[in-house]
């Protein structure tokens, strides 16, 4: 009996179930936008079709899954009669915080509360999800790098305020998207900068603002490689020879660079680098340097290799002088040597001493010293140990005769001018002269030049 009752209840169920869906409405539904861009607050909106294929009545729409739809009114379709309704479907909180696809049931209810029951697809979104942002890529010739923003979505975006920053350039812009629609940007490139970065993955950084909402999108750009070292070289001078060689990295990448530079033995102890060389090899009478250094781009490795010639040529010609002087010294029969001092006086005149150095070599003999007297001064009538033999005031003249001197036999002369004008500067003195007889040949020989400077007092 208890079963018989079940059966009869399920039946009546059944029954019931088939009463309450007996509405016959044929729908179809046409996304006009259908991505829910949450932080916009922008719902998806649908176009329902919808036929009555029963007798006149009111419907509304509704869902029963945590969607919103409006208009939530009710609304007449009149038998037979073919009805568009445009919708809006927003989820609730606890569904806009699942990103991605939806399938829900809503439901449709005519005045008698018979139901139908009708699927929506929609899309979950942030606003940023929208565009796709791609750039060209970028090599060390670019001067200009593409960039593409593209509206992905059925939406009709207004006053889009970007700002696009990555290593080479910053860019700022506000405009609209279309749905579907893609913006274009050449934008410029700084390529003096572009010289000094590696190839590589770099980041390109974009903030969309859109009603005060704002939001960032990371995407990448990619720096081609491209290898590359510029070689130049520059010579210059003759007695000091200059060379200069640089190579630069014009390419993106690490790359090693090398210079070398080959110089003689000679050569090479008057040679000079503005930097250290890396490496110094000697093959045979050759000395070789050479310059290793890893360059990043736009690094240049520059090395200055200076020979100065002089420096050998005035080591020459000090050796020639100083070989000239040691023969003229050797090879000389008498040595004349002059030299000057300060004498003071008690009514304060100017005066000096001279003293004359007569240095036999070898045997001379007949030997006539002759030393001249400057102008503006007055010989003093005292001498040293060997009083002149003559003295010629008229030619200005003083004269000293010697018999004969033995080989390194010397005599030495004194005497004393004066001035009652004072003298300021450097006073120069002639040289004296003596003449000689050697072996019955007669020769002739000078001192040294000689001065006094007499500095003012005070």
């Amino acid at each position: 009996m208890v079963k018989r009752l079940d059966f009869i209840l399920f039946f009546v169920f059944i029954i019931s179930l088939n009463l309450i869906s007996a509405m016959d409405l044929d729908v179809s539904a046409r996304p006009i936008q259908n991505n829910v861009i949450t932080d916009l607050g922008e719902p998806a909106v649908f176009e329902l079709i919808m036929r009555n294929l029963e007798k006149t009545d009111n419907f509304e729409i509704y869902s029963l899954v945590g969607v919103d739809i409006s208009p939530n009114e009710l609304f007449e379709i009149n038998s037979g009669e073919s009805k568009i309704l445009e919708i809006e479907v927003m989820p609730q909180k606890s569904l806009s915080s699942k990103k991605g696809p939806l399938t829900f049931e809503y439901k449709i209810r005519n005045s008698k509360n018979e139901l139908q029951t009708e699927k929506l697809s929609i899309n979950i979104i942030e606003f940023k999800d929208a565009f796709s942002i791609e750039s060209a890529n970028i090599n060390p010739n670019s001067e200009r790098i593409t960039i593409s923003i593209e509206n992905k979505i059925d939406y009709d975006f207004k006053n889009v305020r970007t700002k696009i920053q990555s290593a080479f350039f910053d860019f700022e812009k506000t405009f609209s998207l279309a749905p579907s629609e893609a913006k274009i940007f050449e934008i410029p490139l700084d390529t003096e900068k572009l010289k000094t970065y590696v190839a590589g993955t770099y980041l390109l950084n974009t903030q969309i603002t859109i009603q005060n909402k704002t939001s960032k999108i990371e995407s990448i750009i990619k720096f081609l490689e491209q290898e590359g070292i510029e070689t130049t070289e520059n010579k210059e001078g003759f007695l000091i020879k200059r060379i200069e060689i640089s190579k630069i990295n014009v390419g993106n990448t690490l790359k090693d660079a090398e210079i070398t530079a080959e110089k003689n033995l000679l050569s090479y102890l008057f040679t000079t680098f503005n930097i250290a060389p890396t490496e110094i090899k000697r093959t045979g009478f050759n000395v070789n340097y050479s310059w290793k250094k890893e360059l990043i781009p736009n690094e240049k490795l520059n090395v200055i290799v200076k020979t100065n010639w002089l420096y050998p040529i005035i080591i020459v010609l000090f050796a020639i002088s100083l070989y000239l002087l040691i023969k003229e010294y050797s090879e000389s029969d008498l040595i004349l040597k002059k030299k000057v001092s300060f004498v003071k006086t008690k009514g304060g005149e100017f005066a000096l001493k001279i003293t004359l150095i007569a240095k036999a070599q070898k045997f001379i003999e007949k030997i006539n010293v002759i030393d001249k007297l400057p102008h503006l001064v007055n010989l003093y009538p005292h001498y040293g140990a060997i009083s002149p033999d003559k003295v010629d005031l008229k030619n200005r003249r003083i004269e000293w005769n010697i018999e004969s001197l033995n080989e390194k036999e010397e005599r030495v002369f004194t005497y004393i001018i004066y001035s009652k004008i004072g003298v300021v500067g450097k006073f120069e003195l002639p040289c004296a002269k003596a003449i000689y007889e050697k072996q019955g040949k007669i020769k002739e020989t000078e001192s040294n030049r000689s001065f006094f400077i007499n500095e003012p007092k005070g």
